[in-house]
């Protein structure tokens, strides 16, 4: 083969090699999932009153908790707690701001519950978001499961 033959063959490959589309596919969920919101409360009390939104003010105590309606994984998960702070006008205009705040371990069991940001779930030791929100702004707090 001489060095123009390469050349030529080179050339044909380069100018087949221009994308010409990329194509996503929907969704493909696998394995059970658990569904659930994360609701915030000021006073963390239960019965009390826990809400999708929130307006407290800086510094001021706040507190979240993750709502199971149904269960669809039953085992033992981690839950781990971040907080983020809106950074900009986009829907995905987020921050993570402090890192694994708390991390609770406990089983699943496909029943509704809610789940506290403290170590075994519950009420008790919930964790006050308020301590990591000393500036103004919006904020929200994110639950990670992961099976265990």
């Amino acid at each position: 083969m001489t060095l123009v033959t390469v050349l030529s063959i080179v050339a044909v490959v380069s100018v087949y090699a221009v994308l010409i589309g990329a194509f996503i596919g929907g969704d493909v969920t696998v394995g059970d999932q658990a569904l659930g919101d994360i609701m915030y409360s000021s006073s963390n009390t239960e019965p009390g009153t826990w809400t999708s939104d929130l307006g407290p003010g800086v510094s001021s105590a706040w507190y979240a908790r993750l709502v199971i309606p149904t269960a669809g994984y039953s085992g033992p998960v981690t839950v781990s707690w971040h907080l983020e702070q809106r950074t900009g006008p986009l829907s995905t205009d987020w921050t993570d701001v402090s890192g694994a705040i708390a991390s609770t371990s406990l089983v699943l069991d496909s029943t509704a519950r809610s789940i506290y940001a403290s170590g075994d779930g519950a009420l008790t030791g919930n964790y006050n978001w308020g301590v990591d929100t000393t500036v103004a702004g919006t904020y929200r707090v994110l639950a990670d499961v992961d099976s265990v």
